[in-house]
């Protein structure tokens, strides 16, 4: 290679046009990110946070230091790079943590680039949202290194990530918002991630000008959190594209980090990287004091849930016995009302059989007969003498009246004898004396 090919070929390297291999501003750095196919914008409690999105840095409560060093394969030359990540908490200040990093990429022949941020994150809770909102945001320097012109840039970057009650944490971020380097480097990532038990699986789609890129991850934690076994996969529709493994150890205070990719055209094509991170959580309590502690609050939830059991139970016997008792007065009542209405529809039955002869009689009227007055008594009448009777007992028949004798003597002196009818004669009986008037 001679010396008139190298500006190109740094050129090449540094400000690719569309389309052409990826350059040292797109890599990333940290082995677990890289391990999860740099899927990276929506995991907390991890240091690395301050390179790909300054909100999740307020997951973090502890003062931590990260430092990764690795090797990625490059057109030309394999380069290497280091890493170094300080996050602290704000003192004084709740939810807030400031975060330091830097990133440096070297390649053979003095290409190569240099990057530091300072980044702030923070939390609040919105009105009518369940979990808190993380923000977070920054400031970047950058110097790009070639073998004829060096380039400084200064610029922002920030994120913001929300989550669910079901385990989706969605997160927007804008990186590498720089000026000075020659060119927009200006990167728009959207990443999202959900938990299913001890498996995050994890998905970001990153667009910077015309290139976009789109990473897929997964993480399964194992032994307690132990061990996390890592993939990941890279699909850059303007690069490479690559599988990554790794897996991480956690014996807190310490974390230990390994990853290693392959790209799918060949181990000599851009995006291959393997690579070791090592963190130091001060102040966190180591592995067995986390077991026992999470042993402990397990056994704690365990007996809580146990204790609402409990007393859910009671209120369920509570509410079976108050149950039963308006069962029993519901069936009282019940056979009750079966009574009225058996009742009912007895006097339903009985009206509408009195609505039917009402009506039979409304459409079958019985004859009224004319009154036709008795024929008038005739008087005189005869009566035969009996044994026995009088004159007076003579008229209480006839008259009704036996003070009215003497009209019947009068008519029939010759048939009386000694004030008595004489026994076998006929006697007149002549009218009352309201029929002669």
């Amino acid at each position: 290679m001679n010396k008139s090919t190298l500006p190109a070929m740094l050129a090449a390297l540094l400000f690719p046009l569309s389309g052409a291999a990826a350059d040292f501003t797109s890599v990333r750095p940290c082995a677990r990110a890289n391990a999860m196919g740099t899927a990276f914008s929506t995991v907390g409690g991890d240091a690395c946070a301050v390179f790909y999105n300054p909100a999740n840095l307020t997951t973090l409560s502890n003062l931590e230091v990260r430092l990764e060093t690795g090797r990625r394969l490059a057109p030309g030359a394999p380069e290497g790079e280091v890493s170094l990540a300080y996050i602290r908490p704000v003192p004084d200040a709740e939810n807030k943590v400031a975060g330091l990093g830097y990133y440096s990429v070297r390649q053979k022949g003095g290409l190569g680039t240099d990057s530091m941020a300072f980044s702030l994150g923070n939390r609040t809770t919105i009105k009518y949202l369940q979990k808190p909102v993380y923000y977070g945001m920054g400031v970047k320097i950058m110097s790009l290194s070639g073998l004829e012109k060096n380039h400084l840039g200064l610029g922002v970057e920030g994120g913001v990530q929300l989550e669910n009650t079901s385990g989706l944490r969605t997160a927007i971020v804008l990186s590498d918002a720089l000026f000075g380097i020659g060119k927009s480097l200006m990167t728009f990532t959207l990443g999202n991630s959900y938990r299913i038990k001890n498996t995050l699986l994890l998905a970001d789609l990153r667009a910077r000008g015309s290139q976009s890129e789109f990473f897929l991850g997964a993480e399964h934690s194992m032994f307690n959190g132990l061990l996390q076994a890592r993939a990941g996969k890279g699909i850059a529709l303007a690069g490479g594209d690559y599988l990554a493994l790794g897996v991480g150890i956690n014996t807190l205070p310490w974390t230990i980090d390994l990853a290693w990719s392959l790209p799918w055209g060949g181990y000599n094509k851009f995006a291959g990287y393997y690579g070791v991170n090592v963190g130091y959580r001060f102040g966190s309590p180591t592995f067995s004091e986390k077991l026992v502690g999470d042993a402990a609050r397990q056994a704690e939830a365990l007996r809580v849930q146990i204790d609402d059991l409990r007393a859910q139970r009671a209120n369920l016997e509570s509410s079976i016995a108050t149950y039963r008792v308006n069962k029993s007065m519901i069936e009282t009542d019940v056979t009750m009302l079966q009574g009225r209405m058996r009742e009912l529809e007895t006097n339903i039955k009985e009206l509408q059989v009195q609505a039917l002869e009402a009506l039979y009689k409304k459409e079958n009227p019985k004859v009224v007969k004319a009154y036709i007055p008795p024929p008038p008594e005739r008087w005189p009448r005869l009566h035969k003498a009996a044994a026995g009777e009088t004159l007076r007992s003579i008229a209480g028949k006839y008259y009704g009246n036996p003070s009215l004798w003497e009209r019947i003597y009068q008519a029939n002196e010759k048939n009386v004898s000694k004030g008595l009818p004489v026994e076998g004669a006929v006697l007149t009986i002549p009218a009352p004396p309201s029929a002669n008037q």
